[in-house]
């Protein structure tokens, strides 16, 4: 009897716990957005060489076409892309512009990352800004 009553004082105890503590909708700090460009690297130099050397070609994607099997999604380059290229969220490395085929290769001495062991791409395509993050 003595145990029935601790049981129940407990179960009692969660289920206010829970109702208290139940969670409430809440607004993110920043509104997350897919990239208006597909960005596919290639050509990475380790940095363990000395130097980096990142290729990327960045495309748009068609997707008019997306509900025809067909068709589907066209990936066209994207030329004259001005594209910067950051490590640590603010110290820019250089800035790149594709060329007719949508490439562009980054290049820089090892030490010039300062430790960082990804490059941030960005840009603004069709009014909408992007950051793409690539691993090194």
């Amino acid at each position: 009897m003595k145990y029935l009553s601790y049981i129940t004082k407990t179960l009692i105890c969660l289920v206010i716990m829970a109702t208290l503590s139940s969670c409430e909708e809440e607004e993110l700090a920043f509104e997350v957005v897919a990239s208006p460009v597909l960005a596919v690297f290639e050509n990475t130099v380790p940095v363990e060489a000395g130097n980096i050397s990142v290729t990327a070609t960045f495309y748009d994607l068609d997707k008019s076409g997306i509900l025809d099997n067909s068709v589907g999604i066209d990936s066209v380059p994207i030329s004259g892309l001005s594209v910067d290229v950051f490590i640590n969220e603010a110290t820019l490395l250089g800035n790149l512009v594709t060329d007719g085929s949508g490439k562009t290769t980054f290049e820089t001495a090892a030490t010039n990352l300062q430790g960082s062991s990804r490059l941030e791409w960005v840009g603004e395509f069709d009014g909408q800004s992007f950051r793409i993050y690539k691993n090194l």
